[in-house]
């Protein structure tokens, strides 16, 4: 399944991505800092098996990609069971600031309820001001600081925590 927005094309995350992923990503520790668990150094051998590990059946995890020139920005996807769903999403730095993050959730949001997800949540560093607007401007609210366990980010952080309830009108609104 593809999605599609005004500018973007959301396609389910291969392995074969890694390359793509790692020239993004070469080095950047910036911008990986700010994903909950993408690996550093961002490798290609370490993205494959990093990849492997999200497009499980219970994961919905897509590659994204501009319109206009097929060029990866990035990767958003959830997973989660029953009603809830956990949102998560990483652009490459010079892809910063151009609204294609809010872009790329506002798609999910749109594709959550087809999978029978009612509630999204998703989580930002506090020191990640920008990933916090990029979800307020989607709709997401912010409902509270919480500590959560990333090995791979230094162990326990401070996040804030924000909430969507999804309904059909909301859901299918187009992103």
């Amino acid at each position: 399944m593809q999605l599609e927005t005004e500018r973007l094309l959301l396609r389910p995350l291969a392995v074969d991505d890694a390359p793509e992923l790692a020239r993004l990503f070469a080095g950047d520790w910036e911008a990986i800092k700010q994903t909950g668990r993408m690996p550093y150094p961002a490798s290609e051998a370490a993205l494959r098996h990093w990849i492997s590990l999200h497009i499980a059946p219970a994961s919905y995890s897509f590659l994204i990609l501009r319109r206009l020139d097929r060029r990866p920005l990035g990767g958003i996807g959830f997973g989660g069971e029953g009603e809830l769903a956990e949102l998560g999403y990483a652009l490459g730095r010079p892809f910063w600031g151009r609204g294609y993050a809010t872009e790329g959730v506002r798609a999910m949001m749109a594709h959550a309820p087809a999978i029978g997800f009612r509630t999204l949540e998703a989580y930002s560093f506090v020191d990640n001001p920008a990933s916090a607007r990029v979800l307020a401007k989607a709709g997401f609210v912010e409902v509270g600081i919480v500590r959560r366990d990333y090995p791979e980010r230094g162990g326990i952080r401070e996040v804030r925590r924000f909430e969507l309830q999804l309904t059909r009108d909301r859901g299918a609104r187009p992103p």
